[in-house]
């Protein structure tokens, strides 16, 4: 990743840690503020992971800080069987551990940012024995793009691991953890952020249109259509970047919160 891209004036990575790390930690750091920044926190739980290209190493939260605390510094790097790879005083929660771990295993050359909230909109979609139904523009991102995963409790062990691997398949990018919460992911924390909030959109949209009437469906070749201008970016034609909102937000959480990047 460039770091031109954040459009931001950033620190230069500390003594004997790669420029790669160091640019990795610093998109995830402020992944996390905007997640805090748009209420999907629930205090010190839930995750974003993401890969650090070219390894096999991965960066998650240090478990006990609320998101608005975590910064690029303070991530724990951790090796895909979920051992410490840095000098953190923090612990990382088990239970994250195994879920995203469980998502970084099964799809390792695509999806490298992994992001689970329990955020009020997606967590009562998540309730419902309802599918996704895309509404929106926005939202025929997920058509054909959605997996769903029974509860089955507090994910801490490597039981559920199989049955997480064929909810994901080979072509979705997001799950439904019915009763507990969303997941979406992607390549980089870019993709995975903007999917969460695409999701969170949509899911709000139906649940309103579902207690008000009957749902105006889009057809199904309509969504594909919308889906592969969103994934092929058709969506965003004539901008600087793929995503150019994410350069956007990077400039919002750098005034409203700019401890991220410590």
């Amino acid at each position: 990743m460039n770091p031109q891209s954040f459009e931001l004036d950033l620190p230069p990575a500390p003594a004997g840690m790669s420029d790669v790390e160091w640019q990795t930690r610093l998109e995830l750091a402020a992944c996390y503020r905007l997640v805090d920044y748009y209420g999907w926190t629930s205090v010190v739980y839930n995750h974003i992971s993401c890969r650090i290209p070219d390894t096999d190493h991965l960066l998650i939260n240090p478990f006990g800080l609320r998101y608005d605390e975590i910064c690029a510094s303070n991530l724990v790097k951790i090796d895909i069987e979920g051992n410490k790879q840095c000098d953190s005083e923090w612990p990382v929660n088990l239970a994250g551990y195994l879920i995203h771990s469980t998502v970084h295993k099964a799809r390792p050359d695509d999806l490298h940012c992994v992001i689970h909230t329990h955020e009020v909109v997606s967590q009562s979609l998540c309730a419902l024995g309802h599918p996704v139904v895309p509404v929106t523009q926005e939202g025929c991102q997920f058509f054909e793009r959605v997996g769903y995963h029974d509860f089955g409790g507090i994910v801490l062990d490597g039981t559920e691991e199989p049955a997480i691997v064929e909810a994901l398949g080979k072509d979705n990018h997001t799950l439904v953890l019915k009763n507990h919460g969303l997941i979406t992911a992607g390549p980089n924390c870019t993709w995975a952020f903007v999917r969460h909030q695409h999701f969170i959109r949509n899911a709000d949209v139906q649940l309103r249109a579902m207690a008000a009437g009957k749902l105006n469906l889009i057809d199904e070749s309509v969504m594909a259509k919308t889906r592969e201008q969103f994934e092929g970016g058709k969506a965003q034609a004539g901008a600087k970047v793929r995503h150019p909102e994410w350069p956007a937000l990077l400039r919002l959480i750098d005034q409203v919160s700019p401890g991220w990047k410590l």
